[in-house]
């Protein structure tokens, strides 16, 4: 991994502010939104791996499953456990502190109906034996969500996010961003690669969505602030998040594939 605990504990009141604002609750809904198309009815068991404080895991308790978040900060899985309390999910939140790299221990194979992956593989050195652990942990035929960082969108956030014309040109083809909150350097991809990650550890891609592909691009946070002008462009986010070829700008990628146990590398 790229960062430690500690950095994730020390960052957490700049992630929460994030994760409310406007652009942070449309990434969360979006994602609920593209995985509702793909879910078998309930319950199901699902994994949360670098789950955080649970912002993804507390709308699937709610709806009846069962979820394990792995984490290794103790203070996000520590609001984690207090937002399942609030939301009286608790019973079907359980929460584990530990590496991803030691995931595939803590549960038997074959124990999931989804495993849900979000805003991590930018954070991982290894992604390709992160997704051949995952994909063990999946029952046959079970799913696999993935966010990350869109290395496409780098040249753009540079460009109208930061003002920066020349960093912009500069970024053309990069693949590392600077995350500020964290205080990290990350890898981004593409979702076309990370989807040939996922057919390469036993999985078929059922579709890839785009999250954000204009709010980080247009005006300012104060105008993006403004109730019923967030609410045009949440709909015009939702009309673009699956058409190509708005969703290869999109700030985030969404990756839902299902496991085929036909891997193409070992």
């Amino acid at each position: 991994m790229k960062t430690t605990s500690t950095t994730f504990d020390n960052s957490m009141p700049q992630w929460i502010k994030e994760q409310n604002q406007p652009w942070g609750r449309l990434k969360y809904k979006m994602a609920q939104a593209n995985l509702a198309k793909h879910l078998s009815e309930g319950p199901l068991q699902i994994l949360d791996a670098g789950g955080g404080n649970g912002y993804d895991s507390i709308p699937m308790a709610l709806q009846g499953h069962h979820v394990d978040i792995v984490d290794y900060s103790t203070e996000m899985l520590a609001l984690a456990r207090a937002q399942a309390a609030e939301t009286n999910t608790t019973e079907r939140i359980a929460t584990h502190q530990a590496e991803l790299g030691d995931i595939r221990s803590l549960f038997e194979a074959g124990r999931f109906d989804l495993v849900m992956c979000h805003n991590v593989v930018s954070y991982v050195d290894d992604v390709p034996a992160l997704f051949r652990d995952l994909t063990a942990l999946l029952k046959a035929g079970g799913l696999v969500s993935i966010i990350g960082l869109n290395r496409y969108s780098i040249p753009y956030h540079a460009a109208f996010l930061k003002g920066d014309l020349e960093d912009a040109r500069a970024r053309i083809d990069a693949r590392e961003f600077r995350a500020n909150i964290f205080d990290a350097t990350v890898t981004c991809y593409s979702a076309d690669e990370i989807s040939a990650l996922l057919r390469d550890a036993g999985c078929r891609i059922e579709h890839d969505y785009g999250i954000r592909c204009i709010c980080d691009y247009w005006g300012d946070n104060e105008r993006k602030a403004d109730p019923q002008v967030f609410a045009q462009i949440e709909a015009l986010e939702f009309a673009l998040a699956d058409k190509h070829p708005y969703k290869l700008l999109a700030r985030f990628f969404h990756i839902i594939a299902r496991k085929t146990d036909i891997l193409r590398n070992t």
